[in-house]
């Protein structure tokens, strides 16, 4: 475990590096005291995944929200999802982490290249934290919710006065003692909390680290740009191409370290959020109908929130294809018909190359691109359509 941090990597990875230590999940951690941690935050959540689900399941003639269960069904899954992949590639998301501290702290680093790498840690940080503070907001939307609607839905439990509890549960946990609904009650609190951090943790991670390899992709073109510079390329032919070709391939291993621990979590994360915002998008419909503003400021919170996450995703695979690509066409753009035909030659194996972008996908599928948003968006858009002409009907 490497710990020689410095100012910018502190910057780029201490808001993340908080929220998955609390998960046991910061890909540096080892030993048996974080593994304990992690299985103890794994049961928690899928405790409260199972909690939920079950409630759903079950019928005792209580009255439900189907698109509140929907939510928070979705909330849970994700979080659960987020508990377990990143704990499975620890391993090689701890390579890329490493990678970031050696790129911090390498001395060789020019000052103007330093400036690049803080301008990609600056808006993975700005994300970041965007992220957690919408995510907070619709957590304690959440419970205020519950708390203000405990007020007219009280019941007794062994003659003592017990709110309902902070997750769906009146069917699950019916006929229990008062001193265990006080221990569910406080359960369920932390339990909400850590679904929180799930949600907010993994996905900024990913933003965080991905925006730090475009930004390794973007200085590569810089040295690619000055190195085509150079017009005596017959006397440096040995070694003026081989730096930046071996730092280029390790930029390949690094994508596919990402692409290994995340696609399958982004294909389902995408899906789930299709649907979850379509049901949303006709609950804020209904819930203007009806005056209910209280329901209608909740569900747009949420949409923000969803909107925000995929938004993580789409960006970051975006800008990393772009950056990728742009080494390509930066290399094009130079002085290369002025060069020796023997390093026109190494360039235009390097440019082959080179011309495979640097991908993130969802679930082997399809790419992440800033088009995907867009479709996912036109997609919910139809769904809130049809769901709107059937609930009228």
């Amino acid at each position: 475990m490497k710990t020689n941090w410095n100012s910018g990597i502190d910057y780029g990875f201490s808001a993340v590096r908080s929220m998955m230590w609390i998960l046991g999940l910061w890909p540096l951690q080892n030993g048996v005291i974080y593994t304990i941690q992690w299985l103890v935050i794994f049961t928690a959540v899928s405790l409260t995944m199972m909690n939920v689900l079950m409630e759903s399941l079950k019928s005792c003639g209580v009255p439900r929200d189907g698109l509140e269960i929907l939510r928070l069904t979705e909330s849970c899954i994700h979080g659960w999802i987020n508990i377990i992949f990143p704990r499975i590639y620890m391993r090689k998301l701890a390579i890329n982490i490493n990678s970031a501290i050696d790129d911090w702290v390498s001395p060789f680093t020019k000052k103007e290249l330093r400036v690049i790498m803080m301008a990609y840690a600056r808006t993975g940080r700005l994300v970041t934290l965007t992220h957690f503070i919408i995510g907070s907001m619709g957590g304690i939307l959440w419970f205020a919710s519950v708390f203000l609607s405990n007020k007219d839905k009280v019941a007794t439990i062994d003659n003592n006065t017990a709110w309902n509890f902070v997750l769906p549960s009146t069917c699950l946990y019916k006929g229990v003692s008062y001193s265990t609904y006080k221990a569910l009650f406080v359960m369920q609190i932390i339990q909400g909390f850590l679904i929180l951090i799930s949600e907010c943790a993994c996905d900024s991670f990913f933003f965080s680290i991905t925006m730090h390899l475009c930004g390794q992709l973007e200085l590569l073109k810089v040295q690619f740009i000055e190195v085509c510079k150079k017009r005596n390329g017959e006397k440096h032919r040995g070694n003026i191409f081989r730096p930046l070709v071996k730092r280029h391939c390790q930029l390949i291993e690094l994508t596919r370290n990402i692409e290994d621990a995340f696609n399958i979590n982004i294909l389902l994360r995408l899906l789930i959020i299709s649907v979850v915002i379509a049901g949303s998008g006709i609950g804020i419909i209904l819930s203007f109908n009806r005056h209910d503003y209280k329901e209608l400021i909740k569900m747009v919170v949420s949409i923000q929130f969803y909107i925000v996450q995929t938004f993580l995703y789409t960006y970051a695979g975006d800008i990393l294809q772009n950056r990728s690509e742009s080494i390509v066409y930066a290399i094009y753009s130079s002085t290369w018909h002025e060069m020796p035909p023997i390093m026109v030659k190494d360039l235009i194996f390097i440019m082959m190359r080179m011309k495979i972008p640097l991908r993130i996908s969802a679930g082997k599928f399809f790419y992440l691109a800033r088009t995907t948003m867009t479709d996912i968006l036109k997609t919910t858009l139809t769904y809130i359509s049809f769901l709107q002409v059937t609930v009228e009907k």
